[in-house]
């Protein structure tokens, strides 16, 4: 039997969870003849909240701290992430090591904070075949690119989420040889159409408004990569080719209380709507006139490929590195990145478009998706990186 060991911490609730928890249930669903013994390794509690659907789904948990404060002490911001980052390295280190020589996995793939593990197979030698997943477009730093370097011969494959991420990487020639593209498994179609069927509980003005389907949907945390705040300084804009129009945003982040004040500012209150969570983005995405996405990158953007396959408009900025690539000139609507005039000409635009030509766009992305489902994960970790 083949161990396969997922090492993923995480400060906040992204998206990469998420895929995870996906990637390592498609093995075992995949994989039917228990060839696979699939784990996550949990460093210091982050993955406390998951524990029951990482239960229902079989996957093992392997607890690497029993005493741990990490859930007690916020992590938001530059200073309080770096603090979170090293508290993770140091009080996972020994129990790392530790683990990785009892158990000897087959396959250890890392994604997120990889710098522990990067550095502990430069220095000890271990059993296992390390894999690197990309989880978002790297910047190569002087620390990334050394670290890399020393890193790369016990490198056994890097993955990539998108062709465009595969490319830019490719221009560093140590790294070429280890580079393949690896889709995230974004979509699990059982647990999509068992949300579907879920109600979701909203006060009767939001109710009413999503009944209508006169609102644009945002969704991501309130940072500088979502672009909120540029999105939001647009809207009274968007509000003149269109007065019935409103908008849902659902995340939140350190930016949210400064989003709310420019919302007062410019007099727009009134057509705003924040939800801080839900377990269904499902049933927002089915309702919404499109998804606006205003971000200054992704990789490769795991609301364009929920909303698609929800048969919700797209309508997102050109950044690097995904929503060009899954949405192109005929799956939905870019509008140039940051830029309010091409935001705004592009919402007119999708206004105007006729009926008929925006069937067509929800089918050419929905076909597109097919990549980000589960199985097709499953098959092509199994078939070209599990070996």
């Amino acid at each position: 039997m083949n161990k396969v060991f997922y090492w993923s911490p995480f400060t906040s609730k992204v998206a990469t969870v998420k895929s995870v928890l996906n990637s390592a249930e498609s093995i075992n669903k995949t994989y039917k003849k228990n060839l696979f013994e699939v784990c996550i390794i949990d460093a210091v509690h982050e993955w406390k909240d998951f524990e029951k659907e990482i239960k229902e789904k079989k996957i093992q948990l392997i607890y690497l701290n029993k005493n741990s404060i990490f859930n007690s002490f916020k992590k938001d911001g530059f200073l309080r992430s770096r603090f979170a980052y090293w508290y993770i390295f140091f009080k996972s280190f020994f129990p790392l090591i530790k683990i990785l020589k009892q158990k000897k996995p087959n396959y250890f793939i890392i994604h997120l904070i990889t710098s522990l593990p990067l550095i502990l197979f430069i220095f000890q030698n271990f059993e296992s075949k390390l894999i690197l997943r990309i989880s978002g477009l790297p910047k190569m730093t002087l620390f990334r690119s050394i670290l890399w370097k020393l890193a790369i011969k016990n490198i056994h494959k890097i993955t990539c989420p998108t062709i465009d991420t595969f490319n830019d990487l490719s221009r560093f020639k140590f790294l070429r040889e280890k580079l393949c593209v690896l889709n995230d498994p974004i979509i699990n179609i059982k647990e999509v159409q068992k949300s579907r069927k879920n109600e979701v509980k909203i006060n009767d003005n939001l109710h009413k408004i999503i009944s209508n389907k006169k609102f644009f949907l945002s969704i991501g945390r309130f940072t500088k990569q979502k672009n909120f705040l540029f999105y939001l300084n647009c809207i009274p804009e968007i509000l003149k080719l269109d007065q019935e129009l409103y908008f849902l945003f659902i995340g939140q982040g350190e930016d949210k209380k400064r989003f709310l004040e420019i919302s007062n500012k410019l007099n727009i209150s009134d057509k705003i709507f924040v939800i801080d969570h839900t377990n269904n983005v499902h049933y927002f995405m089915k309702k919404a006139k499109a998804l606006v996405l205003p971000s200054l990158w992704e990789d490769p953007g795991f609301v364009i490929v929920e909303s698609g396959y929800n048969n919700c408009h797209v309508i997102s900025s050109n950044c690097p590195n995904g929503p060009s690539e899954i949405i192109g000139k005929d799956g939905g609507y870019l509008f140039e990145s940051n830029s309010k005039k091409s935001l705004v000409k592009t919402i007119n635009y999708f206004l105007k478009d006729p009926i008929d030509n925006k069937i067509l766009k929800k089918i050419i992305l929905k076909k597109r998706l097919k990549k980000f489902t589960s199985f097709h994960h499953a098959s092509k970790l199994r078939n070209e990186i599990l070996t």
